[in-house]
C-alpha cells in the first residue's frame, strides 16, 4: 500500500474520517488486477495526488475479491479497481472505474 494508506480496516477508516471531518478515499482491489497496479506505481505515489489525500481524505485499500469480500456487496463492486470517495457518514459522494492517470484521477477527486 502506498504510505500512510489503512489496509483492509473499512470501520476503523469511516471512524477516523468522521472523527477528523474528512472523505474516505477507498481503493478496491484485487491481486490480480493489472489496473490496480498501474494506479499503485502511476497514480497514487503523484505529489499532487499525495497532496489532495493528505489535506482531505483517509485513504484506504480495500481487496474485496480475497481479503474483505463482505465488503463488495455493501459496497457495490463489480469491477477492480473501483475508487470511491465516502463522506464522514459512510455515504457515497461518487466513484469512478478503471485506471486513471494522475491528473485525471485529482479531476475525480475535485469533483470535476
Amino acid at each position: 500500500a502506498p504510505s500512510g494508506w489503512m489496509v483492509q480496516d473499512y470501520e476503523g477508516a469511516l471512524k477516523k474520517a468522521k472523527a477528523e471531518g474528512k472523505l474516505v478515499l477507498i481503493d478496491i482491489y484485487a491481486d490480480w488486477c493489472a489496473q490496480c497496479k498501474e494506479l499503485d506505481e502511476k497514480t497514487w505515489p503523484d505529489p499532487a495526488v499525495q497532496a489532495w489525500i493528505a489535506k482531505n481524505a483517509i485513504a484506504i485499500r480495500i481487496d474485496t475479491d480475497a481479503r474483505r469480500k463482505d465488503l463488495a456487496p455493501v459496497l457495490k463492486i463489480q469491477s477492480y479497481p473501483t475508487v470511491i470517495l465516502l463522506d464522514g457518514d459512510g455515504r457515497e459522494v461518487r466513484r469512478i472505474l478503471g485506471f486513471h492517470k494522475p491528473e485525471g484521477m485529482l479531476g475525480f477527486l475535485n469533483g470535476n
